[in-house]
């Protein structure tokens, strides 16, 4: 029996608008009415990430920046694991070696030297998760999302790395899709321990602590609940999903998944414009999806 959902945001909850729509909302509510709980996991800061869901009236615990940090209902931080600052050194070293653009998650918010780069990169990044939007309507939506893609602009990363009171959560790199420098970058980044090293779509490396896995949070997060594991259903539709949906009893991939991820699901419901989320609840609350 389920008795947690755990739902992506980026081409998972969300659609090329970066919305939840009516149709997931009257899902998710319909989960919470029935007594289950439903959590987020997702790649972004809550920053970044609780605005949206508080604007669909969702009340839910968070897993965000891939695992790095937990949040319960009220969006209190309960766990919080950052990347050392060696780490942290060679991996900034490699992503301007091969002249990659990337910004720095925290625990006091996202950091970025440039912020025309940053929202070429983020229309970059909507192409990857949402393929059917236009270069165009990418960079419209970035520009208009800005709000709600909150970042920090410094001169100088250094200035973040030398605060004794910011925790580095996660490094955000970004590029054209199918760029061999992202190609090359990933391969020396993953040769580097201690470290994990996913994507949450094609022109992206996401870089956290080994310990900072979505998969891992949400063990973390049915331990507090004492759920078994076995009576969870995540869903998700990128490599940075593939931890959850590996951990959880029922895996679920988006019809807008990655091979690999589908390869490892139990289920496949509906792209994510198309309302996948409301698809599999209304499966899992019926019993069909166990």
């Amino acid at each position: 029996m389920i008795q947690l959902i755990v739902s992506d945001m980026d081409g998972t909850l969300l659609n090329d608008s970066m919305e939840i729509s009516s149709e997931n909302i009257a899902a998710i509510k319909k989960v919470q009415a029935a007594g289950l709980e439903f959590v987020v996991a997702t790649g972004r800061s809550i920053e970044e990430a609780q605005p949206i869901l508080q604007a669909a009236g969702i009340k839910c615990r968070y897993i965000t920046s891939n695992g790095a940090q937990i949040f319960d209902e009220n969006g209190q931080n309960i766990f919080t694991v950052g990347i050392e600052k060696k780490k942290l050194a060679l991996t900034m070293s490699i992503l301007r070696h091969h002249q990659i653009y990337f910004e720095l998650f925290t625990d006091h918010g996202g950091y970025t030297e440039n912020i025309d780069d940053r929202i070429a990169s983020v229309a970059h990044w909507l192409k990857s998760t949402s393929p059917n939007l236009s270069e165009a309507e990418a960079i419209e939506i970035a520009e208009s999302h800005m709000a709600t893609l909150p970042i920090n602009f410094v001169a100088d990363f250094k200035e973040v790395l030398e605060n004794p009171e910011v925790t580095v959560l996660k490094i955000f790199a970004m590029g054209q899709i199918d760029d061999p420098a992202l190609l090359l970058a990933k391969e020396e980044l993953s040769q580097i321990t201690n470290l994990s090293v996913t994507s949450s779509g094609a022109n992206n490396i996401e870089v956290n602590h080994e310990s900072a896995q979505k998969g891992r949070s949400l063990q973390k997060v049915t331990e507090l609940l004492n759920l078994p594991l076995s009576n969870v259903a995540a869903l998700g539709d990128n490599f940075n999903d593939m931890s959850m949906i590996e951990a959880a009893g029922v895996g679920i991939a988006m019809a807008n998944a990655e091979a690999e991820v589908k390869a490892i699901a139990k289920y496949e419901t509906v792209t994510n414009i198309d309302n996948g989320v409301a698809y599999a609840i209304d499966r899992i609350l019926a019993e069909e999806w166990l």
